[in-house]
């Protein structure tokens, strides 16, 4: 099944050679980018990290630039001589602008300032969905394939902790969701691990997808967390109608050819790496 996202190996153990290649990645100081800025270190990267604002606590070994990509205000500081960009950047708030038209600029950028390889990340079947974020995320993956410079593109299912930090924000509520919704959700980490591979090995200039060892739906993940958390909520249905919630429940966010080796939620749970329950 590894054939599908590039690595017909089967092999997530890849060692990574040292490197004097500089890298930057753009969201470097949210939960995706900061698992890069590890990982990317680790590989031998020299590693900044851009954000609109300085972090509180910086990954060890890791620069840090403040560069904003509404404004283009910042990035052509932060590219300079720049070999890689992981793009990591997110936001539910205003996805047009900074996902897409942000995106663009990003990729101007990335070409006015010489870097040769550009990698965006993006969410398995998001071109399915109706939603204002989902239909964002698949006009930023048309930008990306348009790239004037090499690139590479890497659609993953839901992260484990994204799953594992809605269903506490319910829980606050005392719900939780139920519903024939096939979800697929894989580890960041593991995501993480095939950017960096990528960003050693050079431009696909092509698109992968990435998800979870396991497909299971949506009530049974949310019955999952509540019972490793010990929280009491009702059950409610989640009914999403016309076209979109049939995608969904057709599998939409699912890619059972693209199931990659790494824990499953039930066990990203239990490891102890999941954050603390609401």
């Amino acid at each position: 099944m590894m054939s599908a996202v590039g690595n017909p190996a089967g092999n997530w153990d890849h060692v990574p050679m040292s490197t004097d290649r500089k890298a930057v990645v753009v969201g470097g100081t949210g939960s995706l980018g900061r698992e890069t800025c590890v990982q990317m270190v680790a590989a031998g990267f020299e590693t900044t990290a851009v954000s609109r604002h300085r972090p509180d606590s910086p990954v060890p070994g890791v620069a840090h630039r403040v560069a904003d990509l509404r404004t283009g205000a910042g990035l052509e500081e932060a590219l300079a001589g720049v070999d890689v960009v992981v793009d990591a950047a997110n936001t539910v708030r205003s996805p047009i602008e900074v996902l897409v038209e942000g995106t663009s600029g990003l990729i101007e950028q990335c070409r006015q300032s010489e870097v040769g390889h550009y990698i965006g990340v993006s969410i398995v079947g998001c071109e399915k969905i109706g939603f204002g974020y989902y239909r964002a995320k698949t006009a930023q993956e048309q930008v990306i394939r348009e790239a004037p410079i090499g690139w590479s593109l890497i659609k993953a299912t839901q992260f484990h902790d994204l799953l594992a930090s809605a269903f506490g924000g319910l829980a606050r509520y005392r719900i939780s969701p139920r519903g024939p919704i096939p979800l697929q959700p894989i580890a960041a980490a593991g995501v993480v691990r095939r950017l960096v591979e990528i960003a050693e090995d050079g431009p696909l200039n092509r698109t992968e997808q990435v998800a979870g060892p396991e497909i299971s739906d949506l009530g049974t993940l949310a019955r999952t967390w509540q019972d490793h958390s010990g929280r009491r909520c009702l059950p409610v249905r989640v009914v999403v109608p016309g076209k979109t919630g049939r995608m969904l429940r057709d599998g939409a966010l699912t890619d059972s050819g693209a199931a990659a080796p790494g824990p499953t939620f039930a066990q990203w749970l239990k490891s102890g790496t999941s954050p603390p329950s609401a």
